[in-house]
Order: structure tokens, then sequence, then C-alpha cells
């Protein structure tokens, strides 16, 4: 877990001098591995920043909740369901400008369509954003 919360202080950083946070959106294979790096100690100090996106979240949550995953110094972790076909949205120009979101996808995808779609919440139509892949090795 600790080269997954390496990735995700790096990655925080703005591009630019001075600049806000990023936000970071990091999508898991499932809710046990998601859990399993936001109770261990290594994301203790970023805890504050972090939201946990799982299938329990209540419809009515869910529109809120994409927003904040887009916002200044956010940290999202999700379930790979929500990878595909949701839509985030950031309107956030000065952390557009400092690199725009980043998206870590957190386990290996055995179909190519579902890296993609990952890869497709950030950087969504022509703003700035990025992308990175980090495998759990234990």
């Amino acid at each position: 877990h600790l080269e997954l919360r390496n990735e995700i202080d790096t990655r925080r950083k703005s591009n630019k001098a001075g600049g806000p946070l990023r936000g970071v959106m990091a999508f898991f294979e499932s809710k046990e591995t998601l859990k399993a790096l936001y109770e261990s100690d290594h994301l203790l100090y970023l805890k504050s920043a972090t939201r946990v996106i799982t299938e329990e979240i209540a419809p009515h949550d869910k529109e809120g909740a994409f927003l904040q995953a887009t916002r200044s110094g956010a940290i999202t972790l999700m379930i790979r369901e929500f990878g595909r076909g949701t839509d985030f949205k950031c309107f956030d120009s000065r952390m557009l400008d400092g690199g725009g979101v980043h998206v870590i996808q957190a386990f290996f995808s055995t179909e190519i369509a579902e890296e993609i779609q990952i890869k497709g919440r950030t950087a969504r139509q022509g703003a700035r954003g990025s992308y990175s892949m980090v495998l759990n090795a234990e």
C-alpha cells in the first residue's frame, strides 16, 4: 500500500509552482482491496481528504460525490464499476491549469476496453488530466 499512497502524494501536487492540489481518483478491483488501503496505516494522515465510493452509495448521493472527486486536493477511492460510464466534471480552472484530475488504476484489467474507460475518467472534453497504473505486489 505504500507505493499506492506515494503515488497519491506525488500526483496531488500541482504541476505549477504554488498551484492548488490536484484531485486524485483511484479505482480498485473490489471493495475489499479498496478498504484494505483505506484502513491501512499508510493512508492515515490522508483520511480527512479521502472519500470512498462503492456500490453502497445512495443514488441521491452519487452526483455530489462525483463532483467532490474533481475538487482540489480530493482523494476519491472507488470500485472498478465507477470507471465505466461515470461522468466526472471538473469546474476548477486553477486545478485544471495545474494538471487537472489524476486517475490511478490500482488493478490490472483483463479487458482493454475497461482500461480505456478508466483512463477516460480524466482529461475529459479536452481538459488537462493524467493517468497511472499502480499494481499491488503484496
